[in-house]
């Protein structure tokens, strides 16, 4: 039975660790909206951190040795991420609110999905002006400008204000996206393990966010002086890549493939 009969399930029991990663890829194989969307998630969160192990270390290091403007930066995203998460969230919120009072569970969907492109719209813009940040490529475009550091500046408050709003409006319309599907979907292993499947998620991602982040890292220390070379160019090439592409594969395979997704996962 799923979740939204009405008849709670008997003598549950919380799964152990191997149901729980059983139950994570019963979900993958049998409710596309999740797979897609799950897909999407681990690509960019890989694309993410192998950025910010490039980028963060060397953009610091350029900022504080060249430009005398490191304090400067952590300051301004101090300041502006709160600001970044009222509008945000309260955008967002409403919005869901919106969908909730007029739409059904089915007709929700459509419109989640098409936020979700704009989730990947500004991820991608975030993650373009992480990669200006990137001292070779800034040096490359802006070393000229008498206020170029002051630009880096910009340039950084810029990427977390595209991402960091992405992000709240991706927590909000995701989770929405993965209730309707999962939550209240027709599968009643999934429905009875919901929060165990959602969990299991954020830890598959955070653990290999570290991994890819650290590894970025000890690639880049090995090469301070050398951040022009292949190895680090392509690194930070492919996590750019993959930041850029990786939320729009959930509306990609929406679109193309609607009403199979749509049966199957509903």
């Amino acid at each position: 039975m799923s979740y939204n009969s009405g008849k709670p399930l008997k003598n549950y029991q919380v799964p152990k660790l191997a149901g729980k990663i059983r139950l994570y890829f019963q979900a993958l194989l049998q409710v596309p909206l999740y797979r897609f969307g799950e897909l999407g998630n681990i690509l960019y969160t890989i694309g993410k951190n192998i950025m910010e192990g490039v980028v963060l270390y060397t953009m610091f290091t350029m900022a504080e040795d060249e430009l005398k403007v490191a304090a400067m930066l952590g300051v301004a995203v101090k300041f502006a991420y709160p600001g970044i998460s009222v509008i945000s969230s309260n955008y967002t919120s409403g919005f869901i609110d919106h969908l909730e009072s007029s739409l059904s569970s089915l007709g929700q969907i459509p419109r989640l999905i098409k936020a979700q492109i704009g989730v990947g719209c500004g991820q991608a813009l975030g993650g373009l002006f992480l990669l200006c940040c990137f001292p070779p490529v800034f040096k490359w475009l802006f070393s000229d400008l008498s206020w170029a550091s002051y630009l880096l500046v910009a340039l950084y408050l810029l990427h977390h204000i595209c991402d960091g709003s992405a992000q709240i409006l991706e927590g909000r319309t995701w989770f929405k996206i993965i209730e309707i599907s999962l939550r209240n979907g027709k599968c009643a292993d999934l429905s009875a393990n919901f929060w165990v499947i959602y969990a299991l998620s954020q830890n598959v991602q955070l653990l290999l966010g570290q991994f890819f982040l650290w590894g970025a890292l000890l690639l880049t220390s090995l090469s301070p002086d050398r951040l022009n070379s292949i190895p680090i160019m392509g690194t930070v090439l492919l996590g750019l890549a993959l930041v850029v592409t990786a939320k729009f594969i959930l509306p990609l395979a929406y679109y193309h493939n609607h009403q199979d997704i749509r049966k199957s996962s509903l």
